[in-house]
């Protein structure tokens, strides 16, 4: 059992898919902080971040029922941020949260889908991530991907409610419809 899991992303927006990786770090660890990307490591654009953060905490309060662990939205990719230039790297935010709670990184798990599991050496400091911090990955129950949500947006397609995260409102979508983000 984890002291802590770390489950970043762009969250750009939130989907069912995401929702399932909360439930299932759950399981595995005594809290699962969830932090949306403050500066994301490509430059991707996205909403806004204090829009994904509020959907991220609506999200959490309507599955925290079915999770077996406190799971929460957290800003810690923000608080990290105000002390370091360019991108925001996991790296650097499991440091912080090993540093800030005097715990050892082994502690702490990064979270990840099958699909990130392999890049994880390619990723900034990645050998150090693997050395010191620990991994969970979970395995991906619903096939859904935030940019196929942006694109069938944009195309003014409906999205499937099985793809919907819990907690949030449709209408919370069509921001990207309108936007093309």
């Amino acid at each position: 059992m984890f002291e802590i899991a770390l489950y970043g992303g762009a969250f750009n927006p939130p989907h069912a898919g995401h929702a399932q990786v909360m439930i299932e770090a759950s399981r595995h660890a005594k809290r699962v902080l969830v932090a949306p990307s403050f500066r994301h490591p490509y430059g991707k654009q996205m909403i806004d971040y204090e829009v994904r953060l509020n959907w991220l905490e609506s999200v959490v309060d309507n599955i925290q029922p079915l999770c077996h662990a406190e799971v929460r939205a957290s800003r810690v990719e923000q608080v990290v941020a105000r002390g370091v230039e360019g991108p925001i790297y996991s790296y650097t935010l499991l440091a912080h949260l090993a540093d800030s709670l005097a715990l050892d990184g082994k502690r702490i798990a990064l979270v990840v889908g099958e699909d990130v599991a392999d890049l994880l050496p390619t990723f900034y400091r990645g050998q150090a991530l693997l050395e010191r911090f620990s991994i969970l990955c979970v395995e991906e129950r619903i096939h859904v991907r935030s940019t196929l949500v942006r694109e069938r947006l944009a195309l003014g397609q409906p999205l499937p409610v099985h793809w919907m995260a819990p907690g949030m409102n449709p209408l919370n979508y069509d921001l990207y419809a309108a936007h093309g983000t």
